[in-house]
């Protein structure tokens, strides 16, 4: 051990580098003097959390109103515009070719449109 104590700056750094982070969601570092605890909060609890509100919301639609594919998309976009093709994929249980089939569709049409990088980006259904 070179130094000790020397990761906890780096933990915090990476930690608060992620996108979800916000400050009530810091790592609690805590000692009784015999064990040591370090409290890391999942940043993606309230993410999860609207991801599958928005699945059950456009499924329960889906069953109701026999919806297309399409407005089935879209119905997941706007509720969650940060959602990606693949997890689209999984919540409509459609392959990842069909939904991009979908999309490319709604893109020509000018019904969706992406903003940002393709990791970090988002879509606004106009």
């Amino acid at each position: 051990m070179e130094r000790r104590g020397s990761g906890f700056k780096t933990i915090l750094d990476v930690y608060e580098a992620q996108e979800r982070y916000k400050e009530e969601l810091k790592p609690v570092f805590y000692t009784d003097g015999y064990n040591f605890f370090l409290t890391l909060w999942n940043l993606n609890y309230e993410y999860n959390k609207a991801q599958n509100k928005a699945q059950n919301k456009a499924q329960n639609k889906a069953q109701n109103n026999q919806i297309t594919n399409r407005e089935h998309i879209l119905l997941l976009l706007k509720e969650n515009p940060s959602l990606t093709q693949v997890e689209i994929s999984e919540m409509m249980n459609k392959s990842r070719r069909a939904i991009q089939m979908w999309m490319k569709e709604l893109i020509a049409e000018g019904v969706i449109e992406r903003i940002g990088s393709k990791k970090m980006g988002s879509w606004i259904v106009k």
